[in-house]
């Protein structure tokens, strides 16, 4: 028998659009001065996630720099688990720079602008979105999916990856291989060539419980 063709979820699309503008609008500015506050996109994310009966973690070394962390179950709980993650802060932005107010998460011309539309509240509302669709189509991944949503990527990590990795490693367990940023946008070397870059970084040492090391720390904006 022919595998059943599923359509495009609209849900879904209609719902990236709307999560990234949204968190856009959530100013999560990191300077590197320890001012940023992440907490309320976290506190945006586990509530969605939640509705999609996933048992999101809010972990916070400093008050107010929040992470997230959720684990789904795969249908094989032999195979090794893929880490999915994202940050929650996003560089700077001068209004007077912008056409576009840069947290207005303004819809303009079929594309969505602001701060954090490309680095990377994007990808953080892509995958809520597809996570969300696995839920209403009774979709289950064959290995063990871990999320994180990050704070502090854009300076020093401390609240964010590196926290995670030092006093709550056990939330990995299994994690092989991650996938972030980086890879998300194209790029033309010449007409009629689009390459999708991915980028590696090196994993934990062997029979270490650590998670694996994040790729680069930055796309281009």
């Amino acid at each position: 028998m022919a595998e059943e063709v599923r359509g495009p979820d609209t849900t879904a699309l209609d719902e990236v659009v709307t999560f990234t503008s949204e968190l856009i609008r959530i100013d999560t500015t990191n300077r590197g001065g320890g001012d940023c506050r992440e907490r309320p996109a976290a506190e945006y994310v586990a509530e969605r996630l939640a509705g999609a009966g996933i048992e999101p973690i809010l972990l916070e070394r400093t008050p107010g720099r929040a992470n997230v962390v959720a684990r789904i179950p795969g249908t094989d709980p032999t195979a090794e688990a893929l880490l999915v993650h994202g940050h929650l802060d996003v560089v700077p932005a001068d209004p007077a720079e912008w056409t576009v107010h840069p947290f207005s998460g303004e819809v303009r011309d079929g594309v969505v602008w602001g701060r954090g539309a490309v680095d990377m509240k994007n990808m953080d509302a892509m995958v809520l979105a597809v996570v969300r669709s696995w839920a209403r189509q009774g979709i289950r991944p064959r290995r063990d999916i871990v999320l994180a949503y990050t704070a502090d990527e854009e300076a020093s990590a401390e609240d964010g990856s590196g926290f995670l990795a030092e006093r709550h490693a056990a939330l990995f367990e299994g994690c092989t291989e991650g996938i972030s940023e980086s890879g998300a946008f194209s790029f033309h070397p010449q007409p009629g060539t689009t390459l999708y870059p991915i980028a590696a970084g090196s994993g934990a040492p062997p029979g270490s419980s650590s998670p694996p090391a994040a790729g680069p720390g930055t796309a281009p904006r």
